[in-house]
């Protein structure tokens, strides 16, 4: 609020003391006419929301006036409205100390402290204005909500430690993070199973509160690896890594078998064994998942691991002192913990101790990123969250066959599952020569796959039916392909109805041969799933659930072909009466009738 020059002394201090907790302040000073109009400019800049510009005045009348309050107050304000809070405490300590009998210094550093979740300075900060001025609103409700708030964490605290197994591991990974300035007050970690513990609420949370902080010190990334003994070993001997994540993999057997290291209370909360994960199956599990491409996927990760663990010790004749289970064991922790994030504009990733233990949940009920203002990593809700709520981080949008194999558990719910569904083009085909020519040259290049949701607006659903509209093409159809010079194997738009027919026809006889793969039904797994027979968390169960995932896939592209074959059989006349229901509903079945069916039964 700018300064009314025309108004006798007595009521510029008047204005100047009005308890407007939030935003800039106007007093009476000492300061040159040009600090007064800087000031000015600057309150009108806050006000209209530019506040790029209000900081530039603040920081201009700053230096004129250094020993203004005021100033350095609404420059702290400036700071709090663009969420550097670690720079809106600074000039909000600056405040008190050029002017400690203003009320308002005190609640800026509270509220600073506050959003820093430093909750116990912020008290204090409170209470030091309150001895200024015990009459103020905005302190006296701050201090009272602070207090409520420490005394429930507190009472919290205690009944959590009480219960929580390895608490002493958990506890001393806590304090060492609190001694290098992490902050996490509102959260505690709770564990339903040996192998499965979730991080929850002390406290009701709003949403956009800042609930951790990770300062860059204490996060392991792939610029710590790769500057660590064992990262040069493997840059400067050239060895060909298979994955950029075997940095840090590498680096954390090198600090597990120190004597002493600085990351000793992060290691030592780490699981020992990862039994979840289904690269440690045995027959007996492994026969749960008969009849599904996980199989394939779980050979073939022991078989990348056990390569890269080979190339590397190669390399590195020292790294022999790690058997094959340390670094398979290592390579876990990595990619079931890792975070990208983007430090000083560089693209990388690493191990954040405390946010890494959040499970996953879509859609996402927090947000996570570097910030470069407070040199860390923070998480922030996005929704409210009560009192023992377990709290979410998401993994993004994933099959289950991959949470499963990479991660250990599987969704109870989730659309993007996947199915794999293998087609090539028959060798009977009177064209095959032509088609093997123009997808490469080779017999090998007559068989694809395609890991695909059950939907046809996916891009991996359109590029599964682009490639059969290729096999199934005859005659003149070919000659859109061979010579055309922006030919696209994965963006074929429907060609004709006798094409899509012969697509349909394959896709139902794929899917019901990979379906025929599975000893149990879709329905099966339903029922034996919903008899609760299967221990929750259990690999057993999240089997099934994966399993069923991959029928329902299958099951939706059988239940596809077979309508849309029936649909492209009928007269136009007939057609768009029953068609006009495709367009009013979300159903993926529908959505295909509408965008290919239709336009092809009506051109024909």
């Amino acid at each position: 609020m700018p300064r009314n020059r025309r108004k006798p002394r007595g009521k510029k201090k008047n204005v100047a003391n009005q308890k407007k907790q939030e935003g800039t302040e106007v007093t009476s000073s000492s300061s040159s006419s040009s600090s007064d109009d800087l000031k000015l400019q600057g309150n009108k800049a806050f006000a209209a929301g530019d506040l790029t510009k209000a900081l530039d005045f603040f920081t201009q009348a700053i230096t004129n006036d250094p020993k203004n309050g005021a100033l350095y107050s609404n420059r702290s304000a400036v700071y709090a409205k663009l969420n550097n809070w670690g720079k809106s405490l600074e000039d909000a300590e600056k405040t008190i100390e050029v002017k400690d009998n203003w009320a308002k210094g005190y609640f800026r550093k509270g509220y600073a402290c506050e959003k820093l979740l430093h909750y116990q300075d912020a008290y204090v900060a409170y209470q030091n204005g309150l001895k200024v001025d015990p009459d103020d609103k905005g302190l006296q409700s701050a201090s009272k909500d602070l207090a409520k708030l420490l005394e429930e964490l507190k009472i919290s605290q205690d009944e959590v430690a009480k219960s929580t197994p390895d608490n002493d591991k958990f506890e001393a990974m806590c304090q060492w993070l609190r001694d290098g300035g992490a902050q996490f007050p509102k959260l505690y970690l709770q564990y339903y199973s040996e192998d499965y513990r979730g991080v929850h609420c002390l406290t009701k949370i709003p949403p956009n509160d800042v609930v951790l902080y990770v300062p860059l010190k204490q996060i392991m990334t792939s610029e710590v690896a790769k500057a660590s003994a064992i990262g040069q070993s493997i840059i400067t001997r050239k060895v060909d890594l298979r994955s950029k994540h075997s940095y840090l993999a590498s680096f954390l057997l090198q600090e597990k078998h120190k004597e002493i290291s600085f990351w000793d209370p992060y290691l030592n909360i780490l699981p020992i064994y990862y039994a979840n994960m289904p690269i440690f199956f045995k027959e007996d599990l492994l026969s749960w998942l008969t009849g599904s491409f996980s199989l394939h996927k779980i050979s073939d990760r022991i078989d990348a691991l056990r390569k890269e663990y080979d190339n590397i010790r190669r390399g590195i004749p020292e790294f022999n002192k790690f058997h094959l289970e340390d670094f398979v064991w290592a390579r876990l922790v990595v990619i079931t913990r890792i975070f990208g994030m983007v430090i000083d504009g560089h693209k990388t990733d690493g191990l954040v101790p405390y946010a890494d233990m959040l499970n996953h949940k879509r859609p996402r009920e927090t947000s996570w990123t570097f910030d470069s203002n407070r040199n860390g990593f923070l998480i922030t809700t996005i929704k409210h969250c009560a009192r023992g709520d377990e709290i979410f981080d998401s993994y993004g949008r994933k099959c289950n066959n991959r949470f499963f194999v990479n991660y250990g558990f599987s969704l109870e719910e989730n659309d993007d599952s996947e199915a794999l569904i293998q087609v090539e083009v028959p060798r009977k085909d009177k064209h095959y020569r032509t088609k093997i020519r123009l997808l490469g040259g080779g017999d090998e290049y007559a068989r694809r796959e395609f890991q695909i949701p059950a939907s046809y607006r996916e891009k991996k659903g359109k590029a599964f039916f682009s490639f059969l509209r290729f096999i199934h093409a005859q005659d003149s159809e070919l000659l859109m392909f061979s010579s055309g010079d922006e030919f696209k194997l994965e963006d074929i738009e429907p060609i004709s109805i006798r094409n899509e027919i012969s697509c349909l026809i394959t896709i139902a006889r794929v899917c019901k041969k990979h379906l025929a793969a599975f000893p149990d039904t879709f329905e099966e797994d339903e029922k034996f799933l919903a008899s609760g027979k299967l221990k929750m968390y259990s690999n057993e169960r999240n089997a099934v659930i994966m399993r069923r995932g991959e029928k329902k896939v299958l099951t939706f592209f059988t239940n596809l072909a077979m309508k849309a074959i029936k649909f492209l059989g009928m007269e136009w006349k007939d057609l768009k009466r029953t068609a006009a229901r495709c367009y009013k509903t979300d159903d993926p079945i529908d959505y295909y009738i509408a965008a290919v069916v239709v336009p092809l039964v009506k051109k024909s």
